[in-house]
């Protein structure tokens, strides 16, 4: 049975081209300044909340930001710890605000942003290996299709 539908396009074109390119950041953990948490009125810091800023404050794409940013993840450390306090009514706001941080690798996938290994070179074009290619016109004899 024949799939119904314009066939594709012979000269395809992408309506909604990239804005930038992906951002590649060696995955070593960041040990620039960084400000520390201010204090918390009368009341000390959450455990989870300081142990969330410690991890937050080393990872390896903070090397790229600027001033603002730190202050975002500063006043996210606020939500951290009223969300470790059992007010969960700040979840929702934290997803939103760990996706803007590139907290989890999803996000950072989202951001454009990925990890490469300590010396890689991230300019190399990647090539496959030609014995990893499927042999197509082997195949299309196989099913009769001719070469």
């Amino acid at each position: 049975m024949a799939i119904t539908g314009r066939p594709p396009s012979a000269n395809p074109r992408n309506r909604n081209p990239k804005s930038y390119d992906w951002t590649s950041i060696e995955a070593v953990p960041f040990d620039g300044p960084s400000p520390d948490l201010p204090r918390n009125g009368r009341k000390r810091w959450h455990a989870e909340t300081l142990a969330w800023w410690e991890a937050v404050r080393r990872m390896p794409h903070c090397r790229l930001w600027t001033e603002t940013d730190w202050r975002v993840a500063m006043e996210t450390a606020v939500l951290v710890d009223a969300f470790w306090r059992g007010e969960a009514n700040r979840a929702a706001e934290l997803r939103l605000r760990a996706a803007k941080l590139g907290l989890t690798h999803e996000d950072r996938l989202k951001l454009r942003i990925r990890y490469t290994t300590p010396g890689e070179d991230t300019d190399a074009p990647a090539t496959p290996d030609p014995a990893a290619v499927t042999r197509l016109d082997e195949r299309r004899r196989r099913l009769g299709s001719g070469a």
